[in-house]
């Protein structure tokens, strides 16, 4: 993981935080999970606090790991002509992968930038494959889960192909509040497709017409 000025991220201190320690005790006391499964947990899945502005992912390397977030958001962008294309936000309950790239050390093409301070849970894929293979049905939960968070993304895709930057702006407002309490209005412009400019009329034209009501 890096920063901006592709510096390394530090290592976590040697005694995390309370607030990582609840989230470390809350991975290994489910009730669904079987004490091997907790053991295997608590041995190989570290969770990790990402100060804002540094990089899970940057282009051009190898995905090595999932993330799955505990706290704040990660913008996933790339550059096309310079700029800088922001095509997602995660947020706490949702996971970061490569989407089956990892097999081939295919090089990302996105970044995953921490646009806040978060908390992640760090998965590499070989750990992933260790447990898939000690504990097969927890390979079918995973596709699951992942299957579920693909269809909300053709979801999120189809809506914005559909619509207006008005309606896209509508419907993240109604479906993502938390985003704007997060995040940059420049980067929700560039999610939205637009200049941060039109942004600005569109939020205006909603505060005239919110007055005449």
């Amino acid at each position: 993981m890096m920063n901006r000025n592709n510096s390394p991220i530090p290592p976590n201190k040697p005694e995390p935080d309370a607030e990582v320690l609840e989230i470390m005790k809350s991975l290994v006391s489910s009730d669904y999970n079987t004490p091997e499964e907790k053991e295997f947990f608590a041995a190989n899945i570290p969770v990790k606090r990402v100060k804002k502005g540094m990089f899970l992912l940057k282009e051009g390397e190898a995905i090595t790991a999932s993330y799955h977030l505990f706290k704040g958001c990660v913008r996933e962008y790339y550059y096309k002509d310079g700029e800088e294309k922001t095509v997602a936000f995660y947020t706490v309950g949702e996971s970061l992968t490569d989407g089956g790239n990892n097999l081939n050390r295919i090089p990302s093409i996105v970044n995953w930038e921490c646009v806040s301070e978060c908390i992640v849970s760090v998965f590499p894929f070989e750990v992933e494959y260790e447990m898939y293979k000690r504990f097969p049905r927890l390979e079918s939960m995973c596709r699951m889960e992942m299957e579920k968070q693909y269809s909300n993304y053709k979801a999120a895709i189809n809506q914005f192909l559909s619509s207006s930057p008005m309606e896209r702006y509508e419907h993240l407002i109604r479906t993502r509040p938390e985003l704007f309490q997060l995040v940059p209005l420049y980067h929700i412009a560039s999610y939205l497709g637009i200049k941060p400019e039109s942004l600005s009329r569109i939020r205006g034209r909603m505060r005239s017409s919110a007055a005449t009501k």
